[in-house]
């Protein structure tokens, strides 16, 4: 894994000046004016104003896209607006927005800290910026940018408020900053796309979602608060699956019988009744879509997940023809001391109606009612965190036996927080940019049961945001395309795009098709000159392509203007920046940049550039190997981009249960950050890979350790 950029290093060294962490001298008898006046300015990310700051009302100290406060007796939030660009500042008592305040990125999460400030995670520049209250009706006062690892998303503080924690997605690591000057205290290295962080009860340790790879990394914490060392707990479960009897519905005499409903929770196919029989087969399923952690009382843990069956190797299963629900809801949960995931076997679900895409999650404390935001459906779901977890043996139980309520809310809920002193949660919807407001306790009001369960009836209050700016139209209607999930056009159990691609991405599983094992690849930046489609190669164009996959998946599908859709708003995703490679301008900044001691500096510069020099040095050395006759890489990816020559080649790759031999080269764009690799997700690492296909692929026996190490490090630069 690729460490921090040594640039970023130095870049927080000028932003975030501050005098030095030593343990605090002796009382001094108050200095002189003169004396006074000599002593060093306040760091730039320091608290300036004198008057009175918001207090913080999230217990646990959790980021989210919305973070509430209390300021002089108003209850306020800060939501952040990714698709605005900036932080809408709200009256929750009055229920309207009263600020908005303009960023030098796109702010993920936010989070309010002891002394009031306000920090935003900017996903698409590497950088935290932190700014600050004064009259609630006017903008926050930028105060200074913070680098860290690419697309830092998850915030959170230690319960000390000391130490704020940052989980960086692309960059893949956990960085850890003292929270009165903001400077770096530890890094470090994470598995792939670490996404929610919380910390635990005592602060000696963090808990890290990771959106893709079925994992939750529990972090130790030094004494400091910096991140010494982290284990993963695998959030990958099991499905009782009941063995049905299908029969056609017309041969049937007679009315129809009254049949219970299937465990699955949906008939398979429209024409047949599925009856049920006792749960009879043992499905392995794997953790997927973790972009939400919530932290009880107690110090437990909840991860809503879903729970993916990607088919046998065989062929034929998850991706493919055969009609079993692919993706279920669950929610796993960590014990207080990071030991274990309990994820116990599911045997009821609640079909394309489950929670598909979790993309957030808060706790209300005092009645124990844990809500998770539903994207693609547009709903939260209320469980019962109370509840005994099911699965001790011999039971079985789901997330369906704790659902509480569900309430809807405008398009894309991204984020959720809890204002527990007057039982009511604060639900963001990014897609269309409103907030609603909604009860969060046990008996939440009137209800009406809606199939499958418990509805909140009545309007709810929402706010609708002032933004600024907002995608276009047709990226816009793309966007929500691509996160529907629930119903079925896309996929016949209720699947979304995002549910293989979340982000636009992909999800590390291997899926099992007709043709053989097949990893799913990364769309951001692959769709532009790589054609042909497909692992085999055999559609020359994205339409076909596309309207494949809707067959495969069994979905009714889409007009050619909603597909057109989908396109735009793939083709708009760009990499997110690195900090130090796209520093903010200067008219940006928050304030001047205050002068640092030119040892200081001097220090900083030097093992910045060294370092950065040799990481460059071996990627330069990797690039000459790459294009080289001897390994033989370019031959196949052509061109500065490195995409494809459009070919199929048969790498002496498939196995016995492949249908077809040769296969589509692939693009590298962003090849670094998308294991497994290979069409069949067989190589855990790039440098596996390397090792692994001499000969079939290139060749690189003839290479040294460092050869293949430089090799990799290449390929991690694309």
């Amino acid at each position: 894994m690729r460490a921090a950029s040594p640039t970023a290093l130095a870049f927080l060294l000028l932003a975030c000046a501050s005098t030095p962490r030593d343990p605090a001298p002796a009382p001094a008898p108050p200095p002189s004016a003169p004396a006074a006046a000599e002593l060093p300015p306040a760091p730039p990310c320091a608290r300036r104003g004198a008057g009175p700051a918001p207090a913080p009302l999230d217990p646990t100290h959790a980021g989210s896209g919305v973070a509430l406060a209390d300021l002089a007796g108003r209850t306020l939030a800060f939501v952040a607006d990714e698709d605005d660009g900036a932080i809408h500042t709200v009256d929750l008592d009055a229920r309207a927005a009263i600020a908005r305040t303009p960023l030098a990125g796109r702010p993920a999460q936010v989070i309010v800290l002891g002394d009031g400030r306000v920090v935003a995670s900017l996903r698409d520049r590497g950088l935290l910026e932190v700014l600050e209250p004064g009259d609630a009706a006017a903008p926050l006062a930028r105060r200074c940018l913070v680098p860290v690892a690419s697309e830092p998303v998850g915030l959170a503080m230690t319960p000390d408020r000391a130490t704020l924690l940052v989980a960086s997605r692309w960059g893949h690591a956990l960085t850890s900053l003292a929270t009165a000057d903001l400077q770096r205290l530890g890094e470090l290295p994470l598995a792939r796309d670490p996404s929610a962080v919380v910390a635990s009860a005592d602060g000696a340790r963090a808990f890290v979602s990771h959106a893709v790879g079925g994992r939750i990394s529990v972090v130790t914490l030094g004494p400091g608060g910096a991140p010494a060392g982290a284990r993963e707990l695998s959030t990958d479960g099991a499905e009782w699956r009941a063995q049905t009897v299908l029969s056609k519905k017309a041969s049937l005499p007679g009315p129809l019988p009254s049949a219970p409903a299937p465990s699955s929770g949906f008939d398979p196919l429209d024409d047949v009744l599925s009856l049920p029989r006792r749960p009879s087969a043992r499905v392995e399923r794997r953790g997927s879509q973790g972009f939400a952690l919530a932290r009880a009382a107690n110090g437990a843990v909840f991860a809503p997940i879903a729970l993916v069956d990607p088919g046998p190797e065989t062929g034929g299963g998850g991706y493919g023809s055969a009609r079993v629900q692919t993706v279920i809801e669950h929610i796993a949960v960590v014990d207080a001391n990071g030991e274990r995931a309990d994820v116990p076997p599911v045997s009821r679900h609640l079909g394309t109606q489950g929670c598909h895409l979790p993309r957030a999650a808060a706790l209300e404390p005092g009645e124990e009612v844990l809500l998770v935001a539903c994207l693609g459906l547009d709903e939260v779901i209320a469980y019962d965190a109370r509840a005994q977890i099911p699965g001790q043996p011999p039971r079985v139980g789901s997330v369906r036996d704790r659902e509480l309520f569900r309430a809807r809310v405008g398009a894309g809920p991204t984020a959720i927080a809890v204002d527990s002193a007057r039982r009511r949660a604060v639900v963001f919807s990014r897609f269309d940019g409103e907030l609603t407001l909604l009860p969060a306790a046990r008996d939440p009001g009137p209800t009406e049961i809606r199939a499958p369960s418990k509805q909140l009836a009545g309007e709810l209050p929402v706010v609708v945001l002032p933004r600024a700016s907002r995608l276009d139209e047709q990226r816009a209607e793309g966007q929500r395309l691509f996160h529907a999930a629930g119903g079925r056009r896309i996929a016949f159990d209720g699947r979304a795009c995002a549910s293989c691609h979340p982000d636009g991405r992909d999800d590390a599983l291997t899926w099992s098709t007709p043709e053989g094992p097949r990893q799913t690849p990364v769309l951001m930046g692959r769709l532009v000159g790589t054609a042909p489609y497909g692992w085999e190669g055999d559609k020359k164009d994205l339409e076909g392509h596309f309207a494949r996959t809707m067959s495969r998946l069994g979905g009714t599908g889409l007009r050619a203007d909603e597909r057109d859709a989908i396109f735009a708003y793939l083709r708009g995703m760009e990499r997110p920046g690195e900090a130090a490679a796209s520093p903010a301008p200067a008219e940006e900044r928050a304030v001047p940049v205050g002068p640092l001691p030119p040892a200081v500096q001097a220090g900083a510069a030097t093992a910045a550039a060294g370092e950065a020099a040799a990481r460059a040095d071996l990627a330069a050395r990797g690039d000459v190997l790459f294009h080289s006759a001897g390994a033989g890489c370019s031959s196949c990816h052509l061109g500065d981009e490195l995409t494809t020559d459009g070919a199929r080649h048969d790498v002496r790759s498939a196995t016995r249960f492949e249908a077809v031999r040769a296969f589509d080269t692939p693009s590298l764009r962003f090849v670094g950050r998308s294991a497994p690799y290979y069409h069949d997700g067989r190589y855990a690492t790039l440098l596996a890979l390397v090792e692994g296909v001499d000969g079939t692929m290139g060749h690189t026996a003839h290479l040294s350790a460092e050869e293949r190490r430089a090799l990799v490090a290449y390929l991690e630069s694309l």
